[in-house]
Formats: C-alpha cells, structure tokens, sequence
C-alpha cells in the first residue's frame, strides 16, 4: 500500500512539474539563420514563391486564401501539410512585408500560436536571412510541452531553411 501511495504521489508531482513550464513559460523564442549564396532579389523571389514551397519547405502540400489580398498585411490563408501520412492545417497572417527587406506572419494551429519575422540583408552575390520565431501552445499542457520541444522545433526550422538555400542557390 505504501508503494502504491509513494507511486501516485510522485506521479502527481511529476504532473504538477510538468504543468508548470507552461505556467511559467507561457511563450518561448529561438532564432534561425542562414547564410545564402545568391542576391537578396532571388532570395525573396524564391521564398514567396508559392509554387516552389514544396521544394524546400517539409511536407507543404498548398495553400487556400481565406480573406486578403496576396502579399498584403492583412492576407490570411490557410497552409496544408502532410507528413507520414498525416494532414495538418496552419492559418496564416500576414502581418508586415517589405519587398526584399522582410516578411513577418502570425501562424495559428490547433496546438499553437505564432509570430514569425524573417529579414533579408545582403547584396547581388549573398543573402544572410535571419528568423526570429516566438511561440506559445494554445493551452499550459502544449505550452509545457511545446517548452520542453523548443530545441526540436528550432532544429527543424533550420532544416527548412538549408533546403530554402540549396533551392535558391540551384
């Protein structure tokens, strides 16, 4: 009986811990960078170009405009992926965008919440895109796990981006 007591006990407090990032952690930022070997021009060209986001961007399947006009602030559209046989939906808001200067969008999903600024610098012969990326999980259970991933999310992200820069430079 004493075990089954000592057991539930560390289980509650394990829970609780858990609990408790998402509390205290209600959003979380990590930084992604990468360094292009092509003019800012083609660079931006390439990222908004929606037909080429398959190629570089994990699991993009397409995207479906809900309200707004095209590369305006204010133009939300839903983005389809699917990874191991698995679909998933994100809306996208775009919140402020400069022709080859920067492109920064709120994202939302079931589990998340987002804002993404990405900035281009850089000259005819090189690039450097730098993304600032800030998160919160929609709920404390998904803000505690989703603190617990951030290294993970971060990680992919960069994936995303080496691929973006084997796309722009070929």
């Amino acid at each position: 009986m004493r075990f089954v007591k000592f057991t539930l006990l560390g289980l509650v407090g394990i829970t609780l811990a858990f609990l408790s990032l998402g509390f205290f952690h209600t959003n979380f930022q990590y930084e992604n960078q990468i360094e292009i070997n092509a003019s800012v021009e083609d660079s931006y060209a390439t990222f908004i170009n929606d037909s080429l986001k398959s190629e570089w961007l994990l699991g993009y399947v397409g995207n479906e405009t809900l309200s707004g006009v095209k590369l305006r602030p204010g133009h939300r559209r839903l983005l389809k992926f699917e990874q191991d046989g698995q679909s998933f939906e994100m809306i996208e808001e775009l919140k402020g965008i400069k022709e080859n200067e920067k492109f920064i969008f709120d994202m939302e999903t079931d589990l998340l919440k987002g804002t993404i600024e990405i900035y281009f610098e850089g000259d005819n012969e090189k690039t450097t895109m730098k993304v600032y990326s800030t998160m919160t999980g929609s709920n404390i259970f998904y803000r505690s796990m989703f603190y617990l991933l951030k290294s993970s999310l971060q990680k992919q992200s960069q994936v995303n981006y080496e691929s973006f820069k084997l796309k722009v430079e070929s």
